[in-house]
């Protein structure tokens, strides 16, 4: 038996919420700036916010925009972990209890008769009885309401 966090509703919306945010500071790292243009109209490459440009008279054109996008970048991917970090405190997560389970087929060849084969099923029932009480019926109840 395992217990596993399971996100709430609140959470997985917050989640989902975050994610543009995130795809947009990735976006903003990545893409080559071409926010800059010359007097004929053509584009004047920046490099992009992780690499900005090496020689002297790019980053004289360039100036301090490679920045600014590194910076816009930190801010869209700190707001994404920000929305998924309040929804996760606010909504919070639910624990699910599973059960391993096995085939009756695995424990077929260990039984010499059938009467043996019952008899090991009620033996386990009881134990599995007995595991649900040992903590006062709290995972039972966990159990039927569907947590």
């Amino acid at each position: 038996m395992r217990s596993r966090p399971v996100p709430n509703l609140g959470t997985k919306v917050a989640i989902l919420a975050a994610i543009p945010f995130l795809a947009y500071g990735i976006y903003l790292l990545l893409t080559p700036i071409t926010d800059i243009q010359t007097s004929s109209g053509a584009i004047f490459e920046c490099g992009s916010a992780l690499q900005p440009p090496s020689d002297k008279f790019q980053e004289g054109v360039c100036g301090p925009i490679n920045t600014q996008y590194l910076y816009r970048a930190l801010a869209a991917i700190i707001a994404a972990v920000g929305i998924a970090g309040v929804g996760a405190a606010l909504f919070g997560f639910s624990h699910q209890v599973e059960r391993a389970r096995g085939s009756r087929s695995d424990h077929r060849g260990s039984y010499e008769s059938a009467s043996d084969h019952d008899r090991y099923d009620d033996r386990a029932d009881r134990y599995d009885d007995r595991d649900d009480l040992a903590d006062g019926g709290a995972r039972r109840r966990l159990l039927e309401d569907g947590r």
